[in-house]
């Protein structure tokens, strides 16, 4: 019973890095530096695209927890972190919803959330509101809002200072960065009209170019879960291996113990020697050939 606690003891020290609790030391997010929100209508669903493209402090203090604003009738499209390394964009993070928020850990300093939430329909034009209210101050904030394929007029309230074509070939309505502090409620309010009600900004784009978004720079890849296969399976194996070798070291026997029943069976084959003289007799005599003494 000992030795099995022993080996359980040793596999749990050796199972900790990979069950251990992901949250440990995790730093609070009370600023964001940088926050792009786009907003893009009709992009690829019949409701609103949201996407937030952040950059956290360079000191903050990694891994950070991170609570942003989700309305209640949104449906949330992707939570990731964008790699330091190779700027892809990985959504292997942490992430739970609550009333109105969303939070998540990451382990890197720039993120990106995405979510849907619905308009309001009136024939052939589309209305709705976009509010941020949050408890984390940030920076530099900047809203910007896509004109869909389909529209032939797009209002914003309060007015956007920039209107201008992007590099994708949008029409985009643009405001300009500022600070906003935690608690203070930003309102903004779109109003378009269609002349297709059917189409999506998205149709007649190719195929190829589907599964790859390009946005200020960074790639989105739905394929890339972040996790390193090969490094995992290699440590899970070594750790198998040790966890034998322990095994075999709390549950083998001493050599003295199987070393009994040897003994016993030699017995019989062992020679016979004089209690007198010393000198060597077979099994099968009576009497010492060197002193007569009787055996």
């Amino acid at each position: 019973m000992k030795r099995i606690a022993i080996f359980f003891l040793l596999a749990s020290t050796l199972l900790a890095p990979l069950t251990g609790n992901p949250q440990t030391d995790v730093s609070n997010v009370s600023t964001i530096d940088s926050l792009l929100v786009e907003l893009w209508p009709d992009y690829d669903k019949a409701s609103v695209l949201v996407l937030l493209t952040g950059a956290l402090p360079p000191d903050t203090r990694l891994p950070a927890s991170v609570t942003l604003p989700l309305p209640k009738t949104a449906q949330l499209n992707a939570i990731a972190r964008i790699d330091a390394g190779d700027g892809m964009m990985k959504d292997d993070i942490v992430s739970n919803s609550g009333p109105g928020t969303l939070t998540f850990i990451t382990p890197d300093l720039r993120f990106r959330m995405e979510y849907y939430f619905p308009y309001t329909v009136k024939d052939k034009q589309r209305l709705f509101d976009f509010v941020w209210l949050s408890e984390i101050s940030v920076n530099q904030f900047q809203l910007r809002v896509q004109r869909p394929k389909a529209a032939i007029s797009l209002r914003t309230v309060p007015g956007t200072v920039d209107i201008s074509k992007g590099d994708d070939g949008f029409i985009y309505h643009s405001f300009r960065s500022r600070t906003v502090p935690a608690g203070q409620r930003l309102s903004l309010q779109v109003q378009y009209t269609v002349v297709d009600a059917q189409q999506l900004s998205t149709d007649g784009m190719l195929a190829s170019s589907a599964g790859t978004q390009k946005t200020d720079g960074f790639i989105e890849s739905a394929a890339d879960t972040g996790l390193n296969w090969p490094l995992i399976a290699i440590v899970t194996g070594g750790i198998i291996v040790v966890l034998a070798l322990v095994w075999l070291l709390v549950t083998r026997r001493p050599s003295s113990a199987s070393a009994g029943p040897e003994h016993t069976l030699d017995r019989k084959y062992r020679a016979r020697f004089c209690s007198n003289c010393g000198g060597r007799v077979e099994k099968e005599h009576r009497y010492c050939f060197q002193c007569g003494h009787q055996l």
